[in-house]
């Protein structure tokens, strides 16, 4: 079953403040440019069915300056989709990937030019907000090939019919499936995906933004190599967060309590000069 499910970030850039929780299963278009959450089994429950899950623009995430507890909840997809032990299946695998238009004569959009492409890898130690996994290195012609292949994905799930939902064979042309085979994503030579063998606490996938070329791009960066951009996570109630690479730490209730006892010095000071 492929779920169609657009989330529209409005990014709080406050400091210390997490973004609050924000709404569910919008039904919306997918653009190009959007983040697309992939979910497949390669037996049992659901092993014919592909759950797709648009996160919205890449570029809200490559911009986050503060965490994001909840994404979006999908336990109910979840569920209705792989079963109620689906965050603790070895087969269940998930992924995530974006791209920007494969027409090199297109403009930049939001700072990011033509094969400009968002990958996931799963993190080998499980630290969201640190960078725990390989950064991805795309040849010339492999950024052509794996923006085509994203892309691809993006038609079969913008023509999916349904709003909310629609229900897609794991075999179909573009599927999440057959971009994904064995240890094989987008035609990259390696996977995208992690799985829930360690439980849903037990995985997390780190995203990488590659370039194709620096023309218009904003920010810039080394072309083919991926930018760690923060890290993607889900509970076992299936509620997706993210991590953000550049997150303003929290303040302390330790560092809160010495700046106001300081405040409370200044002023004693102040008042026996007085």
């Amino acid at each position: 079953m492929l779920i169609k499910t657009k989330h529209f970030l409005t990014m709080l850039v406050v400091a210390g403040i997490s973004a609050a929780a924000l709404p569910s299963h919008a039904a919306t278009t997918y653009v190009a440019g959007d983040l697309l959450l992939g979910f497949r089994a390669t037996g049992n429950t659901g092993s014919t069915s592909n759950l797709i899950v648009d996160l919205g623009l890449a570029t809200g995430y490559r911009d986050a300056t503060s965490n994001i507890a909840s994404v979006v909840d999908i336990g109910s997809l979840l569920i209705s989709t792989y079963g109620s032990d689906w965050a603790t299946r070895s087969d269940l695998s998930w992924g995530i990937v974006g791209a920007r238009t494969n027409s090199t004569i297109s403009a930049a959009v939001g700072g990011d030019p033509a094969r400009t492409d968002y990958l996931s890898a799963a993190q080998t130690t499980i630290s969201p907000g640190t960078q725990q996994s390989t950064a991805w290195v795309v040849s010339g012609q492999g950024r052509t090939d794996t923006t085509a292949d994203i892309l691809g994905l993006g038609v079969a799930y913008a023509a999916a019919p349904g709003t909310n939902s629609s229900i897609l064979n794991s075999t179909d042309a573009g599927s999440w499936s057959t971009n994904n085979s064995g240890s094989d994503s987008f035609r990259l030579g390696g996977t995208i995906e992690g799985n829930f063998a360690n439980g849903a606490s037990g995985t997390a996938l780190d995203l990488y933004r590659v370039l194709n070329t620096n023309t218009g791009a904003n920010p810039t960066g080394t072309v083919g190599v991926g930018s760690y951009e923060g890290t993607f996570t889900i509970s076992s109630a299936g509620v997706v967060g993210f991590a953000a690479a550049e997150a303003v730490p929290e303040p302390s209730r330790a560092i809160l309590a010495a700046i106001g006892l300081g405040g409370l010095l200044l002023r004693r000071r102040r008042s026996v000069k007085a």
